[in-house]
């Protein structure tokens, strides 16, 4: 519906119509308009998920991958006007999203460090997961024909380098 109405014209009282679920039961479970179209759209993704890997290269690949299937996704792509403001209005909402997201996908990657590294790898994550999902984000709201595949293939190999050299400053064992 959101796809189809766009984030300006989408509202919980026309989900309630088209559901024929009263408008108070939907505003119970969803507060808002923003956390309604949040499990909407990202459903079963509010966090990246097997990202956990014997090999950093992997959860880097992990990452890179799931963050571009998450920005293709056409109903992220219809709300993310709304949700950029509305993350403005209420950074609470930004902040939620941000933690279950990134929240367990920097742990899986931390945990895989020494301990005494642990901090600066859980840094190295978040990070990570900006500069990709950031890529992502951008790349999914510029015209399809401003990222070709031979351009992605590039952003992916830069992302890699990039998860390379972070790897390299960490300890991990390749049992």
């Amino acid at each position: 519906m959101l796809v189809e109405t766009g984030w300006n014209d989408f509202s919980v009282r026309a989900v309630a119509a088209r559901t024929g679920v009263g408008r108070a039961t939907i505003s119970r479970r969803w507060g808002t308009k923003a956390e309604l179209v949040l499990t909407a759209v990202l459903r079963d993704r509010l966090e990246f998920y097997d990202i956990a890997t014997e090999k950093p290269d992997g959860w880097i690949d992990a990452v890179i991958n799931q963050s571009r299937t998450l920005f293709s996704d056409p109903g992220l792509r219809a709300a993310i006007p709304g949700l950029l403001s509305t993350f403005e209005s209420d950074p609470a909402i930004g902040e939620a999203l941000w933690q279950s997201l990134a929240g367990s996908a920097a742990s899986q990657y931390a945990d895989a460090a020494e301990p005494a590294d642990r901090e600066n790898a859980a840094n190295d994550a978040l990070a990570m997961i900006l500069i990709a999902a950031g890529t992502a984000f951008f790349a999914s709201v510029l015209p399809g024909d401003v990222t070709p595949e031979p351009v992605q293939k590039r952003i992916d190999a830069l992302l890699r380098m990039i998860g390379e050299r972070v790897v390299d400053n960490q300890v991990f064992t390749d049992d």
